[in-house]
């Protein structure tokens, strides 16, 4: 019945899926076995009947069956996901179970959080407003949170302090650096206004910040990067309440904790959205005049329910505005005394929260009284929480590779849009004019300080003039690019998949919405990595093909469901996570055509043996040191070698695509053809007088082999040739090929192993005609990448033959133009110009319609 249990009720109900890759194995395993099988127990039937001695018949059929199933490929598999694990785990991400290290390179659409993943999660308070001064602005300067120095006394470099934006009468100013700045201080009129709020703010609040006076060698080392010797500080707890107690410090209103005692505390939740404690001054006397006024309000005339508080305990109350405003009688006025709150009032703070809202920053309202229905609303505080550095640049190149990013919120709509906007997130679904003056989402910054110092820096919100709304942009770009949590919950489950069509910012949403969208978006196809890092994400993270926790802030309930921990809570991480997945894959392909190019190959060479009655070309034990040879050191190192940055670019992978392609097919049919063509020329040569001899199967076993080390080296890279490959790129390699080239010789030329493998020394003349023979494998490889890549490669865009149709197409329809054929026809593309960006309009037989991407929400 409790909250835990019911977590833990979900998360046995989630089933855990199999990955994409997992899935695609299992098939191509059953598919080679019975094929294989099949192929082998029906040339074992043909020898027998045509006369072979049954002993070796079935001797040959054992050792192709062993050769012929790629068991090296679960080896393979294994060390290439675990390679992938430890170059994830040097990018900060800690991946739990090996395969979702290449489900991430087939991910299509990545949810995120926004704090602390796409953002730094280092709130700082930038703006307040309270409705005593409706007309004014207040802001706030510095950065980090050291409060040693703040306020109105001695200015630091991080310090900061509160001013005014706008006003009749100039309180205080400060010309340090040339600049002038009104500021506010205790004496000035707008004090006990802005003392109430963030007098409330601080006891609504769980977090603490220390000015340590660095008696362990850890703060001594901390003291020693401190050039002017001062004491630092140490903050504890949520970053928006360490912005709460930083901007208190800053306004110099002092925390009043210390001498109030708690009786009673409602934590935030994510249903709620806002956080309430109660508590009474420990001397019987409120310090703050706002809350002394408030203990001994006299009840209106004719409320009888009017609460009073004998003991002079307090309700303290933040969270999201929209709650906030909701139940709230009264406001603070200049004096500190509560005067009703209109409803022009409220829209005035609403409109105020919006306005900050639209910048990025993120907003909370304040309030105090009596009890929770009878509250006095003291103000908003904008707090600012920027992009972490290179998002935008990450969000570019998953858009740019097909990988789809989401962000899910409980911000407020404004918020969440306005920081989308700037990590790239909505830019290309709601893109718009790069020249336009006072763009709603520009995030305008005016520094106190010269250009060459950053550090004190505040939001010019006088600044800011929203565009204008155009009605056309809800109709283009869908009026649900951005959905609510209770939005969710309005549509039902069966069309929820078909609604959140083109959605890229949630906002407002609850736990149990990520586990709603998961499943929505898996039932569209797609692969879902979704972020989490509290209690109840851990049913999403289950349920979602890649769940991702965080390593700094997350829960070991969140961590324990998750198959990728962010030890840094970065996004920037979960990038390179998917580029290092798409690398495994296209790593794996390539194993797979070297191995499935040599079992076909040794397969097809005694099965045409067979059919024309020709002897063995390699008996027991030699096809048995083929298949560890190659199984072993070359394909191995097949698995690891470096990734093209073309690759990295290409879209995900459908869960349908078979892991064997039809190009890779071909690619492995055409060398394996081209490995028993030159292996049994090699042997009807050297086979004069129709008894096979040590020297015929030593030439025959030799001219395999290189064959298929030349191979190895082609299989490399799947587009690039032989020639564009740096042959030290892969150490691995080197290794693997000189170790096989090393036991060859030793096959061939090692006594004792002569005897084993029934082979003989050869000549120098011998070894260079294999060489030149084995070698006409790249050749066959270049050929296929130069011309036939359209049959032979996944990606055959650079194709000189397809070069050559474009250019000729090209001409083609330059010439239709030319001709006159390029004027206006039906169904024609327009753009109807507004300030937001173009608007496509679609011409039909006359009518005029504007396209719409999804009905069903609209």
């Amino acid at each position: 019945r409790t909250e835990f249990g019911k977590v833990a009720k979900e998360l046995s109900e989630v089933e855990a899926k199999k990955s994409p890759l997992q899935v695609k194995i299992d098939e191509l395993g059953r598919l080679l076995a019975l094929a294989s099988s099949a192929g082998i127990c029906g040339m074992a039937v043909l020898g027998w009947w045509m006369g072979r001695p049954f002993l070796e018949t079935v001797t040959v059929a054992v050792s192709l069956a062993v050769a012929a199933i790629p068991e090296g490929l679960p080896i393979c598999v294994t060390v290439t996901l675990a390679l992938g694990v430890l170059r994830m785990a040097r990018h900060q991400a800690i991946v739990k179970k090996l395969p979702a290290v290449e489900t991430l390179g087939s991910t299509t659409v990545i949810c995120s959080d926004k704090t602390g993943t796409l953002t730094q999660n280092e709130m700082t308070a930038r703006s307040v407003y309270t409705l005593a001064f409706p007309s004014i602005s207040f802001g706030l300067t510095g950065v980090g949170y050291d409060v040693s120095g703040v306020g109105v006394g001695t200015r630091k470099k991080n310090g900061g302090f509160l001013f005014r934006s706008a006003s009749t009468e100039r309180l205080e100013d400060d010309e340090s650096d040339g600049r002038r700045v009104q500021r506010v201080t205790e004496s000035s009129m707008e004090f006990k206004a802005i003392s109430a709020l963030f007098a409330t703010a601080s006891i609504c609040n769980n977090a603490s910040i220390n000015n340590n006076h660095n008696n362990n060698n850890n703060n001594k080392h901390n003291n020693a990067n401190n050039d002017n010797g001062e004491k630092s500080t140490m903050a504890m707890g949520q970053p928006t309440e360490i912005a709460l107690l930083v901007g208190s410090a800053k306004a110099s209103v002092p925390d009043p904790r210390p001498i109030y005692h708690r009786l009673q505390e409602i934590p935030f939740s994510s249903d709620r959205k806002r956080m309430e404690v109660r508590a009474r001054p420990v001397g019987g006397a409120h310090t703050c005049a706002a809350f002394a006024l408030a203990a001994r309000r006299l009840p209106p005339s004719g409320d009888s329910n009017y609460p009073i508080s004998p003991d002079g305990s307090l309700y303290f109350v933040k969270g999201m505005p929209e709650s906030i405003l909701g139940e709230c009688r009264t406001h603070t006025a200049a004096d500190g005394s509560a005067v009703p709150l209109t409803e022009v009032g409220k829209a005035r703070a609403l409109s105020q929260t919006r306005r900050m809202a639209a910048c990025g920053l993120r907003v909370l309202a304040v309030a105090y009284g009596p009890s929770l229905e009878c509250l006095t609303f003291a103000g908003i505080v904008g707090m600012e929480d920027p992009p972490r550095e290179g998002v935008p640049e990450s969000v570019a190149q998953l858009e740019k590779s097909g990988v789809k990013v989401l962000m899910v919120t409980g911000d407020s709509k404004e918020t969440a849009v306005a920081i989308a906007r700037r990590c790239g997130i909505l830019e290309g679904s709601h893109s718009t004019s790069s020249d336009q003056e006072g763009d709603w989402t520009t995030f305008r910054r005016t520094s106190l300080l010269p250009e060459d110092s950053s550090e004190e820096e505040y939001l010019d919100l006088n600044s800011f003039h929203p565009v204008p709304h155009n009605p056309l942009d809800d109709v283009e770009y869908g009026a649900e690019f951005a959905l609510s949590g209770s939005q969710l919950d309005a549509i039902g489950a069966h069309n929820l998949p078909d609604s959140i069509v083109g959605v890229k910012v949630f906002y407002r949403v609850a736990p149990r919405h990520k586990l709603a969208l998961v499943r929505a978006l898996q039932q569209r196809g797609e692969i879902v990595a979704m972020t989490g890092d509290g209690v109840n994400d851990a049913t999403a993270l289950k349920a979602a093909d890649i769940g991702v926790a965080m390593g700094k802030g997350g829960t070991d309930v969140a961590k324990e469901a998750a198959d990728v921990v962010l030890a840094d809570d970065n996004f920037t991480t979960i990038t390179n996570a998917v580029a290092e997945g798409k690398g495994i894959f296209f790593n794996i392909r390539n194993f797979l055509a070297f191995q499935l190019s040599t079992s076909f190959a040794a397969l097809a060479m005694e099965s045409v043996a067979t059919v024309f009655g020709l002897p063995s070309p390699l008996n027991a034990m030699q096809i048995l040191w083929i298949n560890i040879i190659m199984d072993g050191p070359p394909a191995q190192s097949l698995g690891v070698e470096p990734v093209d940055a073309a690759v990295l670019k290409e879209p995900p992978r459908k869960t349908s695509d078979p892991i064997v392609t039809r190009a890779l097919l071909t690619r492995a049919v055409s060398s394996a053809a081209l490995i028993m063509f030159l292996t049994l020329t090699v042997f009807s040569h050297e086979l004069d007088d129709g008894h096979v001899t040590r020297r015929d199967t030593t030439m025959t076993f030799m001219t395999f082999v290189n064959c298929d080390l030349f191979n190895a080296y082609a299989c490399r890279s799947s587009d690039r040739c032989f020639y564009e490959i740096s042959p030290f790129s892969n150490p691995s390699f080197l290794w693997a090929m000189g170790f096989s080239v090393v036991g060859q010789f030793a096959v061939i030329y090692f006594p004792p192993l002569q005897a084993v493998f029934q082979t003989e020394s050869l000549s120098l003349s011998d070894l260079l005609l294999i060489v030149c023979l084995s070698s006409s494998v790249l050749f066959l490889d270049t050929v296929r990448k130069k011309f036939l890549q359209q049959y032979c490669s996944d990606s055959w865009k650079g194709s000189i033959l397809r070069k050559l149709r474009k250019k000729k197409r090209g001409v083609y329809k330059n010439s239709k133009k030319r001709d006159g054929k390029a004027t206006g026809s039906s169904g024609r593309r327009k753009h109807c110009s507004s300030k937001s960006g173009k608007t496509p309009v679609f011409e039909n037989g006359g009518k005029t319609s504007i396209r719409a991407r999804n009905v069903t929400t609209l």
